[in-house]
């Protein structure tokens, strides 16, 4: 339980607080925590206790919107085991914008990255045709193994294969470049994302085993972006 906690920081520091608002793009955080968020499944220990007693200290795991509002359009990065509560608190603080995302990237197959697509199932909200992107192997791993190939059969979601070597283009004002960092990959890759508006640049990076591992330089990435959200844990 050492490491539960993946903070994410740098120019953020409390989730549902931190957006960065500008003229037609902005980024809304819907959780900071680990897999397993805060107060974390098994942990009797000082730094959870309290969240157990109140309900202001609980944290969501790490996920946040992508709002373009000239199109009135908005991406979820993460898909996660609070998905109700974010959908819930996104729709609460954003009601011009449609209840669900108009699509989904996610970095890997942990837990706390993915599994909130069971939710877009017939058994919850039986969604239509929802984009998820994806690196390959992510989406060999979906298409491959139930119960997620069913969301693919029945249409539910989607697959958009990314890559690592061209960009996503989302639209005229916004680009995904996607990346692989060293992780523990037992089910799929893990992406990082960078994105591009006219505006700022952001880069996501929620899971790596550790830094120096990387074939890039973390101080260098961060410095080509203006709001970096990292795994804190290393």
């Amino acid at each position: 339980m050492k490491y539960f906690l993946s903070f994410l920081f740098y120019l953020c520091t409390y989730q549902h607080v931190c957006a960065q608002t500008a003229p037609d793009i902005s980024i809304y955080m819907l959780g900071i925590t680990q897999d397993g968020g805060y107060p974390h499944a098994g942990c009797e220990k000082p730094c959870c206790a309290p969240a157990w007693k109140i309900d202001s200290l609980r944290r969501n795991v790490v996920s946040f919107a992508l709002m373009d509002y000239k199109s009135n359009k908005w991406w979820l990065f993460e898909i996660t085991p609070d998905l109700r509560f974010q959908l819930n608190l996104f729709h609460r603080t954003h009601p011009n914008f449609n209840y669900l995302p108009d699509g989904i990237f996610i970095t890997h197959a942990h837990i706390g990255h993915y599994s909130g697509l069971l939710q877009l199932g017939k058994e919850v909200m039986n969604t239509k045709g929802i984009p998820v992107y994806i690196l390959p192997k992510m989406a060999d791993f979906l298409e491959k193994n139930g119960p997620w190939n069913q969301l693919i059969t029945i249409n539910n979601i989607i697959i958009h294969r990314l890559s690592i070597t061209e960009p996503l283009i989302l639209n005229n004002d916004i680009s995904i470049i996607s990346f692989t960092v060293p992780h523990r990959d037992e089910y799929s890759e893990t992406a990082g994302f960078k994105i591009i508006t006219p505006f700022k640049k952001y880069l996501f990076i929620p899971d790596i085993n550790k830094w120096e591992k990387w074939n890039k330089n973390i101080v260098d990435e961060v410095a080509q972006v203006d709001i970096a959200l990292l795994d804190a844990t290393f």
